[in-house]
């Protein structure tokens, strides 16, 4: 037996040796040893550690995220992103005295061993701070809110209306306002919807989530309840200009206008109440438009906001109107004159003319039994077409005055020509 066991032993151990290493070749074949990379996230445990010095901490966003390295078969270190753990444990700190301080960066991933995983970066670098706490308004910022014809967002409380932010002092220091943002895109009556904060830099920067965690707030979590009411829409509000103080010696005010004469408000049921009993005009204050010592025509440039009733709010993103002031000589008058009435001659008769403007000023100057008498339909207006084509055209309207009126100055008008069709 054990002759026939020896027999030829040098040849079997030979085979033995072949057959493990083919058998090595074909294990290599179908699972290969490999090398993966993953981009994961680095998560960072035992922060308790830095607070309960009475400090905090702050990471970089870019610090957040490391690359892990594992090597083996392919079956094991293949799509295993969702199975890596990396960890940066505040109490490993080596050394508190760094800035800044250097944290190692450890990570697992079942079924490959520790000496088969490489993290790059090895440590995560973090700023220890002082804590700072600080109060901040709550801006509620409304989009979409137009509720459909009749009905526009009135006013949108926050409640509470301030919140007080602690973290590191850095980041704090950052902070330009908390917005609480409200989409009433859905809103139908008056009604509470819930807002999570938005913390805005003074960059005007939302803060990222990351750097949001390290926020805490005195209401727990960053979310608030907003009051939202509606108000009614009134259009067609007339604007009623007042004025202070008097033009330079030898001037009078001629004509007053206001662009535009009209707005869209916004209000309670008691502010549109009040704007009924004035005849749905709101006068703006004598001290909007001051007119001492001016000598000629100007405008002022009003910020409707400012001039607003309590309970109204301009609608449709109206946010200002220009008043314009005609300053003209003592022993004059301004009149208002539709263009409609301006005579169009010689113009070619394949063609046709439409004034830009309804109206046209005139200053005239007479005695004042004259001016007290003149009307516009004394007047005869008249624009000569002698060749000219299609086009826009600024061209000279032609007054005729009664006997003892003087024109104050020359007067021009756009008008459109085009072809007969």
């Amino acid at each position: 037996m054990q002759k026939k066991f020896t027999n030829n032993l040098l040849l079997k151990i030979v085979s033995v040796v072949i057959a493990v290493f083919v058998w090595l070749i074909i294990v290599n074949i179908n699972d290969p040893v490999v090398v993966r990379s993953y981009n994961v996230p680095v998560t960072i445990q035992n922060g308790a550690y830095i607070e309960s010095g009475g400090k905090t901490y702050l990471v970089d966003d870019e610090q957040q995220m490391a690359t892990v390295i594992l090597k083996g078969n392919s079956s094991v270190v293949e799509n295993r992103l969702k199975d890596i753990v990396a960890v940066a444990d505040l109490t490993q700190i080596v050394n508190m005295d760094t800035t800044p301080v250097m944290v190692p960066i450890t990570a697992t991933c079942d079924r490959v061993p520790a000496e088969n995983i490489t993290v790059i970066p090895k440590t995560m670098a973090i700023q220890i701070e002082d804590v700072e706490s600080k109060d901040f308004t709550i801006s509620v910022n409304v989009e979409n809110d137009k509720q459909g014809k009749g009905y526009e967002v009135g006013t949108a409380e926050a409640s509470p209306e301030k919140v007080t932010i602690s973290g590191p002092a850095s980041l704090i220091g950052k902070i330009d306002r908390v917005d609480a943002p409200v989409d009433a895109s859905g809103i139908k009556q008056d009604t509470t919807v819930t807002s999570s904060l938005k913390v805005i830099d003074k960059n005007q920067d939302s803060i990222s989530d990351t750097k949001m965690s390290y926020l805490k707030f005195d209401i727990g979590e960053p979310v608030v309840d907003v009051h939202v009411d509606l108000w009614s829409v009134r259009d067609e509000v007339k604007l009623n200009v007042n004025y202070m103080g008097e033009p330079a010696e030898g001037y009078q005010i001629g004509n007053v206008s206001i662009t535009p004469s009209t707005i869209s408000v916004a209000g309670t049921d008691e502010a549109l109440a009040n704007l009924a009993q004035n005849g749905y005009t709101i006068d703006l204050p004598a001290g909007a438009v001051v007119v001492d010592g001016q000598e000629k025509d100007f405008e002022t440039k009003l910020n409707l906001s400012d001039y607003m009733p309590d309970g109204l709010r301009v609608t449709n993103n109206v946010k200002t109107a220009i008043v314009n002031m005609s300053i003209i000589p003592i022993g004059s008058k301004q009149l208002t004159l539709q263009t409609k009435n301006i005579s169009v001659q010689n113009l070619d008769e394949n063609l046709r003319v439409v004034f830009d403007t309804d109206k046209i000023v005139i200053g005239v100057k007479a005695d004042d039994s004259t001016l007290g008498a003149l009307t516009e339909s004394a007047i005869a207006m008249s624009v000569d077409m002698r060749d000219m084509g299609t086009g826009d055209y600024e061209v000279p309207v032609n007054i005729a005055l009664p006997a003892g009126c003087e024109l104050l100055e020359p007067v021009e008008t756009l008008v459109h020509v085009s072809k007969l069709e």
